[in-house]
């Protein structure tokens, strides 16, 4: 269970220093001028890219929780 909320806790980490990225650059790697409106798309793929990861981590802590109760 530990090495779950430490991984999750690292994903997170991760997932918000890049949507920080995203956010406050000016021109993405193609010199596209980053709009407020393109910032806001770009974090909307962003956040669609990181629901299934949150899924995933949802189930394994639900099949961590029922480990841990069987063996309580």
């Amino acid at each position: 269970m530990k090495a779950w909320k430490i991984s999750g806790l690292i994903v997170l980490l991760v997932w918000i220093a890049i949507a920080a990225i995203i956010w406050f650059r000016n021109v993405d790697g193609a010199g596209v001028a980053q709009t407020a409106q393109l910032k806001e798309m770009t974090l909307l793929i962003w956040l669609i890219f990181a629901i299934p990861v949150i899924i995933g981590y949802l189930i394994w802590f639900i099949v961590l929780k029922r480990k841990q109760e069987n063996i309580n």
